[in-house]
């Protein structure tokens, strides 16, 4: 990435010269990430600095931009400044490995006559547009952010295991398996913000095949699936076609509640490829709290299934008309869900920390989300709060069987 122009855009000998700012950025990559851009203010003659300001501090969270031409401009209309000359920086930096990268900066001499006291918020205002006409940033995942199956599966999860499971570990610069790699977003993400030496998503629902079609309607370039490090199979996580101690890293977002018949053998078999020491991600689904039955597209009530006995709640699934959540374009069909449904495996967060615990998993990292509020009825009294009322679970461990 780089600083092709940097140009003062208000008119020269006004009384307040230099108000906006405007700079056109060149993204060279496939793909960057986490951009931020930076201007520093300057006394022109005793270089000392007087203004700084990123624009992720402004809530402008740039996840990632796509090779192609940009324009980024900054208003300085609410700025205070005392009158004097002026050295105006931008600096463009991104992350790589958890820390920032400087790619390129560049400079603006700019005098003010007066001093700027007018009232404002006394910061600068920051806007990124695209000059390719193909690329519509206001269309891209991290504008759209929650609400998004891409975002929550490209930037979200990635972001949650890079960063603040696995702490940017250098493992993940190493051999990497996802078990249960559905439709492989997440993979591609953590391959292209980490680069290790091997990535391999694992699901026998060939649900991967799709990723050409996603990333083209996400705006990303086709070119991100050539590289051969990463790589898709339909494999079954209960007999993974690997040696011992062979990856660095073993990823589960979203799967074992979904292992048919169980989980256990795929643990044993994530323990036995993962190395001694080797770090082990896992967000399960907890089958009883509030979304953990993942049929919250037919029903409002989260507990619906602990209430009301099989047969009643099959009834009332295959008669109720789903609100189809976003899954990147995939629908599927009311008996799919019922099927899913009866597969899911009971997973609670007291009973998946004392298994792993069992198995030699130190826990190293965890974070759970709870519910705001449990309303219990006579039907759950049976269930403990626990349960109930931690609605995610995010855990990272380290593999600590012998060598």
């Amino acid at each position: 990435m780089h600083i092709v122009k940097f140009i003062e855009t208000t008119e020269a000998g006004a009384l307040n010269v230099v108000k906006t700012f405007q700079a056109h950025i060149q993204v060279d990559d496939l793909i960057i990430f986490d951009l931020d851009f930076q201007l520093r203010i300057r006394d022109r003659k005793t270089c000392v600095e007087v203004y700084s300001r990123h624009i992720r501090q402004q809530g402008v969270d740039i996840a990632w931009l796509p090779r192609g031409s940009y324009c980024l401009d900054v208003g300085l209309d609410d700025l205070v400044l005392p009158a004097g000359n002026y050295i105006f920086d931008l600096l463009a930096w991104s992350k790589a490995n958890g820390k920032p990268v400087l790619h390129d900066q560049a400079d603006i001499d700019g005098e003010l006559k007066e001093p700027r006291d007018d009232p404002g918020i006394g910061q600068a205002q920051w806007r990124i547009t695209s000059s390719d006409k193909n690329c519509d940033i206001s269309e891209l995942s991290w504008n759209k952010q929650h609400s998004d199956w891409f975002f929550r599966h490209f930037d979200h999860a990635s972001r949650v295991i890079i960063h603040m499971m696995l702490d940017d570990s250098p493992r993940l610069r190493g051999k990497i398996l996802d078990v249960g790699c559905g439709d492989g977003i997440i993979d591609l993400a953590v391959y292209l913000r980490c680069q290790p030496e091997l990535l391999v998503g694992i699901d026998p629902f060939k649900g991967f095949e799709r990723l050409p079609e996603i990333i083209a309607a996400n705006h990303l370039p086709e070119e991100v699936l050539d590289d051969a490090g990463l790589q898709f199979k339909a494999e079954d996580g209960n007999s993974v076609p690997y040696p011992d101690n062979y990856f660095d890293v073993v990823l589960s977002w979203g799967s074992l509640e979904h292992i048919a018949g169980g989980y256990r053998k795929t643990l044993e078999e994530i323990q036995r490829v993962l190395k001694p020491d080797g770090l082990f991600f896992v967000h399960p689904g907890l089958f009883y709290g509030p979304v953990g039955n993942h049929l919250g597209e037919f029903f409002d009530d989260p507990f619906i299934h602990l209430k009301i006995s099989p047969e009643e709640l099959q009834q009332r699934l295959l008669n109720a008309p789903p609100e189809l959540m976003d899954r990147a374009g995939y629908v599927a069909s009311v008996e799919q869900y019922w099927q899913w449904y009866t597969e899911l495996n009971p997973i609670s967060v007291d009973g998946f920390e004392k298994e792993l615990r069992a198995m030699g998993f130190e826990p190293w990292r965890v974070a759970v989300r709870n519910t705001d509020l449990v309303e219990y009825t006579p039907a759950l009294q049976e269930y403990s709060f626990t349960d109930l009322a931690t609605s995610e679970l995010y855990l990272s461990a380290i593999n600590k069987k012998a060598g």
